[in-house]
């Protein structure tokens, strides 16, 4: 995994920079926690223990990248990564989702992510092992007159994929996870629900029963279980613990909307436990999951806000005091979403010209029109809810409507648009303030 190869703070901005446009200050600040996570685990281990995360908390309205810089600094060190809105929680006794729940599906992408690791390059062996179970399904299913390897060259060759076989398969517990709530307002997402979840796996876990089906169907059915009992032979459920122990990284956004008033009535109330409920989570405790009990010390913690009309010192001092470090990012400005539309490696123009090249059209936006399109999606922020880059799709999505509609039988081939084009077909659009379907 790259977090094994760790990387300097300058390198992570560095590679920051090729997909989040700006935010100097936003990028510096996650390069440090993220570097400090190596540093700590370099220091003698009686320090060690008292070093804690540096979690941040970033600032600033929708849109300008709190979230993409978060993702990608996971993607670029492989960490499980998951994002909740805080403003998704109740308070403990109320009917919802309970806090603990962010830690426990932090758990589950790290159990997958060690999973995948540990079935990497096992494919052939894998479809060894199912192809050898659907020959012997087979022979049992009026195939017995063949061969295996004439079985085995038919199923090469596909012949097969619609025949019917006999297959023995495990049972396994329905997800709990698509129920929102059980019968005395608890959540299947809660500590009972992965207990209930853990109890079914068990009981039906060693039973089997006959399935007829194609073998078009099987494969992916045998695969699974192959893929399991490779798994079964590993120790991916401890190192999936310690990856998200030592690794993990939660988003929390929306904190500024679970700011409530010290005393106060209502839904201030329910807000203001939550980040008592948030507090013992951010400042290190021992959650229950279904794979075993995880440490939440040194998980890093980034929270993000607009904080209009409030900041982080409306928080309560406990939770404040976990959040160490603050950064505050700029609104985007014309010149900002211009390179935003064009400059990461996956930019929205990117987007947008592969996906019309798919059905043979040849975009090209001069920079003129490119231009008009930065510049109407500043006026529109400006005069509406600044949302940031978000606007950047209904504008461009407004500007070549016609070429999505008409490919490929009314549009064809190569298209230009000049700046002159681009700001005719954009007046429209800037001068109808109340069209919703492209405004938001």
């Amino acid at each position: 995994m790259m977090h094994q190869r760790e990387l300097t703070p300058t390198e992570i901005v560095k590679w920051l920079d090729k997909h989040v446009i700006g935010q100097e200050n936003a990028k510096r600040s996650v390069a440090i926690a993220l570097r400090n996570r190596f540093r700590r685990r370099n220091v003698p281990e009686h320090m060690r223990k008292e070093i804690y995360p540096s979690n941040l908390i970033m600032m600033g309205p929708t849109g300008i990248g709190k979230t993409e810089i978060a993702r990608r600094l996971a993607s670029l060190t492989e960490s499980p990564f998951v994002k909740v809105e805080a403003t998704k929680f109740t308070e403990t006794g109320y009917v919802g989702r309970d806090v603990e729940s962010m830690v426990r599906g932090l758990v589950r992408v790290a159990m997958n992510m060690t999973a995948n690791k540990n079935q990497a390059g096992r494919d052939d062996e894998v479809d060894a092992a199912v192809e050898k179970r659907l020959i012997k399904a087979l022979k049992v299913s009026g195939y017995s007159g063949n061969t295996d390897e004439e079985i085995r060259r038919m199923l090469k060759r596909g012949t097969l994929e619609e025949a019917e076989i006999d297959l023995i398969v495990s049972e396994t517990a329905p997800q709990m996870g698509i129920f929102p709530v059980m019968p005395g307002g608890g959540s299947f997402d809660g500590p009972m629900g992965e207990n209930i979840q853990g109890m079914m796996e068990k009981m039906l876990g060693g039973r089997r029963k006959a399935r007829k089906m194609k073998v078009s169907d099987a494969r992916e059915f045998l695969r699974e279980e192959e893929f399991k009992r490779l798994l079964d032979g590993t120790d991916h459920i401890r190192e999936g613990l310690e990856l998200a122990q030592e690794y993990g990284i939660i988003f929390i956004d929306e904190i500024d909307k679970i700011i409530g008033i010290e005393g106060g009535k209502g839904p201030d109330v329910s807000r203001m436990g939550v980040q008592r409920d948030l507090l013992p989570i951010v400042e290190g405790s021992t959650i229950h999951t279904r794979y075993g009990p995880i440490k939440t010390d040194h998980i890093l913690f980034i929270a993000a806000g607009a904080f209009n009309g409030s900041s982080p010192s409306d928080l309560i001092p406990e939770l404040q005091g976990r959040f160490p470090m603050r950064t505050t990012l700029n609104p985007l400005d014309e010149d900002a979403l211009l390179r935003i539309l064009t400059e990461p490696e996956h930019s929205l123009l990117k987007q947008y010209t592969s996906l019309l090249k798919a059905d043979g059209i040849n975009l090209k936006l001069t920079k003129g029109a490119l231009r008009e399109v930065a510049q109407v999606t500043s006026f529109l922020n400006e005069i509406t809810e600044d949302i940031g880059a978000r606007r950047l799709r209904p504008v461009l999505s407004y500007l070549l409507d016609e070429q999505f509609f008409g490919a490929p039988d009314i549009v064809s081939g190569s298209v230009r648009i000049s700046g002159k084009e681009a700001k005719s077909i954009l007046s429209g659009l800037a001068d109808a303030r109340e069209d919703s379907n492209y405004i938001l």
